[in-house]
């Protein structure tokens, strides 16, 4: 029943960031609310989830965007390496609320650019050309700072109804 409703509220995500999302720019780029949400879900919540739903996005945004599926897999498969860094950082410990939090947003802006760059790699590779200083300037740069705005909402977003363990008292 988890799953049916995390595949839903994934797809209704997507079609979201497909349809509406676009239309409403920030610094003259749109907001990918999919990575950001991906991000801080990855984070958050079991690491199971993330290894089902980042790869699905993939797939989904491929399949309803104008982007090919391989990059978009490829696009956000980083996310769930840079949230599986967690547990190493934190050594299998419980991370601390506020550290977890700017751990998030660090994952968001890591993963902005890796996302930016595979998708104009795979533009390249395509055989177009791009004004490499222009879009670093006027899209990479904005897009950053647009998902770690929207970042600092959606964590708390997924954080607030994530039950966190308590530590065992003995």
């Amino acid at each position: 029943m988890k799953w049916g409703f995390l595949v839903l509220g994934l797809l209704l995500l997507v079609l979201l960031q497909t349809s509406a999302v676009p239309a409403f720019e920030i610094l003259g780029v749109a907001p990918n609310i999919l990575l950001v949400m991906l991000c801080c879900w990855a984070v958050v919540r079991v690491e199971a989830e993330s290894l089902v739903l980042v790869p699905l996005a993939g797939l989904l945004i491929g399949l309803l965007s104008f982007q090919g599926t391989a990059e978009s897999i490829a696009a956000f498969a980083p996310i769930v390496l840079l949230a599986a860094l967690k547990g190493v950082v934190s050594s299998g410990a419980r991370m601390a609320l506020r550290t977890e939090y700017f751990w998030t947003l660090a994952i968001v802006i890591v993963a902005t650019l890796l996302h930016f760059t595979a998708l104009a790699v795979a533009v390249v590779v395509a055989g177009s050309r791009i004004a490499w200083v222009s879009a670093l300037t006027d899209r990479m740069v904005p897009s950053v700072v647009v998902n770690v705005l929207i970042g600092l909402i959606v964590y708390w977003l997924v954080r607030l109804p994530t039950s966190r363990p308590q530590p065992r008292v003995i």
